[in-house]
């Protein structure tokens, strides 16, 4: 995502970013790819994590924020009155600006964006999985109106593929009998797995919210190892 995206980012309100947050939150079932954010409280306290729900039908409005995990504490929850927020950070935007953009709002996305995001892609499948996977696109194949769609996707793979390796079964899964995972751009959704290929088929432009087309992607490549 370049600044040219950021640029077009609405300046609503807090409570108008809140609810659209607990509105993602409420359609996922998975907490781990979440938004994650920085709230600045008028005490100069600091909560770090993701927005579950929003509570409105109280005499202010309460956040229900899943903390961020970190070296010193595996999870946590924090109840957070709205109206104590001074400022918040969006934290890798890059990831979480693009699950909150619909179809709509998808951009423009050139060959040299994509070719840059996919190999941040292949350093990060890397980072989380403790090995190599290459990533084979042709970004130049690729219609111009379907570069978003790809660039969407194959942020989601990092996330996916953690949690597909959670244990040790998946990791060994994954690392024996995926050294690749090819993107086309096809009629429909489709993943298939050959010779050690991933080949993942992405329907453009794609239907579902990111939440969902996360939960798809992990089902199905579970459904091929």
């Amino acid at each position: 995502m370049n600044i040219d995206h950021l640029k077009t980012l609405p300046l609503k309100s807090f409570s108008a970013w809140f609810a659209e947050l607990a509105k993602l939150a409420e359609q996922s079932d998975d907490n781990s790819g979440l938004p994650k954010l920085e709230l600045s409280l008028r005490s100069g306290h600091v909560v770090r994590g993701c927005i579950l729900r929003m509570q409105e039908n109280t005499p202010g409005q309460m956040l229900l924020v899943w903390g961020v995990p970190d070296t010193y504490t595996k999870s946590e929850i924090s109840f957070v009155p709205a109206g104590e927020v001074v400022a918040f950070t969006i934290l890798e935007p890059e990831t979480s600006l693009r699950q909150l953009m619909a179809p709509g709002d998808q951009k423009a996305v050139g060959v040299l964006e994509l070719k840059r995001a996919a190999r941040n892609v292949e350093a990060e499948l890397e980072k989380v999985l403790q090995f190599q996977i290459t990533l084979l696109l042709n970004a130049e194949a690729f219609p111009e109106q379907a570069r978003w769609d790809v660039l969407r996707t194959i942020g989601l793979l990092p996330g996916v593929l953690s949690q597909v390796a959670a244990d040790d079964l998946g990791k060994q899964l994954v690392k024996d009998r995926i050294s690749a995972i090819s993107i086309a751009v096809a009629a429909g959704n489709s993943t298939q797995l050959d010779k050690n290929i991933l080949t993942l088929g992405i329907a453009s432009p794609l239907a579902l919210p990111v939440a969902k087309e996360k939960e798809r992607l992990k089902r199905e490549i579970e459904n091929v190892l």
